[in-house]
């Protein structure tokens, strides 16, 4: 049986949206027990935030190092899995170490020139820039990280505006939440 040159054309092009449609599929799984963890994350840091005022710098810089610890132990656990992330090297830690650090000293530039922000400004910034992220990534690899950020950014503005009194319980509950059920979004591929 011979195949026409429309017949191979066609088929060529099924195979190769075949391949993106299971790259996206891979990264989506990669990424979901991050999105999970770190939803977990948000629940605890802007809950303590709301109870104790006092302490949300302490806690959040607890959080988020732990954060880190945790990426790491995923990643490295993947990579012995032998599922590592595509584009991963032994360079890909300290790339995502320096971006995360670019990011944490560009959100405490904006603060230091724009003054002082009060709590729930901070708290609803830097989710912003998170939504941010997600979002320039959805629309490179997949619709799924565009509507996460859309959702994160959604979520967080509504909660700022409409009930600013219980942001922080509002994040913690709807701004995790949103993380850890678009991570086992991301899982249900």
């Amino acid at each position: 049986m011979t195949l026409s040159s429309d017949q191979a054309a066609e088929s060529l092009k099924e195979i190769d949206r075949t391949g993106r449609r299971s790259a996206q599929a891979y990264g989506y799984a990669n990424a979901s027990p991050f999105f999970v963890m770190w939803g977990v994350i948000w629940m605890i840091g802007y809950t303590g935030s709301d109870l104790y005022r006092h302490y949300a710098n302490l806690l959040w810089t607890v959080l988020t190092l732990a954060g880190l610890a945790g990426t790491i132990v995923i990643g490295r656990a993947r990579a012995r899995a032998g599922q590592p992330h595509p584009g991963i090297n032994h360079y890909a830690g300290i790339r995502f170490l320096t971006t995360f650090l670019a990011v944490g000293v560009f959100i405490a530039a904006t603060f230091a020139i724009f003054g002082h922000a009060t709590g729930e400004q901070q708290a609803a910034f830097t989710p912003l820039i998170v939504a941010l992220a997600y979002a320039v990534v959805g629309i490179w690899k997949g619709p799924r990280f565009l509507v996460t950020g859309i959702a994160v950014a959604a979520l967080t503005l509504g909660g700022f505006f409409l009930l600013h009194q219980h942001f922080m319980l509002w994040m913690a509950a709807v701004g995790g939440s949103a993380l850890v059920l678009a991570g086992l979004w991301l899982r249900a591929v």
